[in-house]
Formats: structure tokens, C-alpha cells, sequence
């Protein structure tokens, strides 16, 4: 599996991302992913890379410039962080050379244990065509949703609800911690 190659539209759910905004971070090369036939094709170390840049740009809130050359860094130094393993990757930025450098810290294993668990999934993501159907889609489509169904086992509809509630909750309120470091 680890060699497995994954369109846009498939590569976008399994980040859990809208492909509009996958596709932006390719246009402006923040992410690089190898391009054949005129398509683009993700590998897991590619999706890991889009994950964390997806992180940063949510935490920092930064421009596609200072994305990309975070992205690059991150980049060349990642066959080392995949031999290391690390708990948090900690970016150091600089935004000029008389002030402090911004710390960060990434999630680094917990992003890669969430891209493995959800590229196990990935044959529910099927990279169809917008537009007309083709024929048999509802029976594929029902099929697709009892094999879910089973993994969930039984669930009543209040516990989903209640399950749905708490993970938008969660969503909505950040978490800012503040800790001291000498």
C-alpha cells in the first residue's frame, strides 16, 4: 500500500480536504505531486507533506510564498524525520533578522497515523467524473454504504447525532496552549 498513487479528488478525501483547495497548494507548488498524462498523482510521503502544509496554513494562517518555503524545508529534511519518527516536527521561522523566531510545533506522527488509517480506506473514494452516472452507480453506491455500515457495527441514530455534535463542537474552539521553554 505504501506504493499506492491517488488522483486529486482521491487524494482530497483521504486529507479530508475540498479538492479545490488541494489543488490550490499544487498551482502554487506548494505541494509537489508527480504529474502524468496531464493528471496528478499523490504518494503517501506527498499526502504526509499536503497534511502538514494544510496544518501550518490553518495554525499560521500564511501566505503561499512563506507556505512553499516552509513546505520546501520540510521537504528535504523528511527521509530524515521518517527514520527518526519524531513525536512533533518544530518549525523555526524568522520573519526578519533582528526579531525572535516564531516556533511551531506539528503533530508529525499523529498526521501519518491519520493518513494510514484513512489510505486503508481509500477504495470508498473513487475518482469519478462529474456529471452523468454511469450505469449500476446507486448498486455500487449501496454496496460501498453496507460495507460501512458493518465496519460501524450498531449505532443508534442518537448516538450519531450525539457523536456528530461533540466532533463540531470540538471543531469550532480552538485549543491554545502556552508553555514556557528556557
Amino acid at each position: 500500500m505504501s506504493g499506492q498513487m491517488l488522483k486529486l479528488k482521491q487524494a482530497s478525501a483521504v486529507l479530508q480536504v475540498k479538492p479545490k483547495e488541494l489543488q490550490n497548494l499544487v498551482q502554487f507548488r506548494v505541494v509537489k505531486p508527480k504529474r502524468f498524462e496531464g493528471a496528478y498523482y499523490f504518494e503517501r510521503s506527498t499526502l504526509l507533506v499536503a497534511k502538514v502544509a494544510f496544518y501550518l496554513k490553518e495554525s499560521l494562517g500564511t501566505s503561499t510564498s512563506v507556505l512553499s518555503r516552509l513546505m520546501e524545508a520540510f521537504s528535504a529534511s523528511e527521509a530524515r524525520l521518517k527514520a527518526e519518527n519524531p513525536s512533533y516536527v518544530v518549525f523555526t521561522c524568522r520573519t526578519a533578522p533582528d526579531e525572535e523566531p516564531i516556533k511551531l510545533g506539528v503533530p508529525f506522527r499523529a498526521l501519518e497515523e491519520q493518513i494510514g488509517e484513512r489510505m486503508s480506506r481509500v477504495d470508498l473514494y473513487r475518482d469519478l467524473p462529474r456529471g452523468r452516472k454511469r450505469r449500476g452507480w446507486k448498486k455500487e453506491f449501496l454496496e460501498s454504504l453496507s460495507e460501512a455500515a458493518k465496519d460501524i457495527g450498531e449505532i443508534s441514530a442518537e448516538e450519531i447525532l450525539r457523536t456528530v455534535h461533540s466532533y463540531r463542537r470540538k471543531r469550532r474552539t480552538p485549543e491554545i496552549t502556552i508553555a514556557a521553554e528556557s
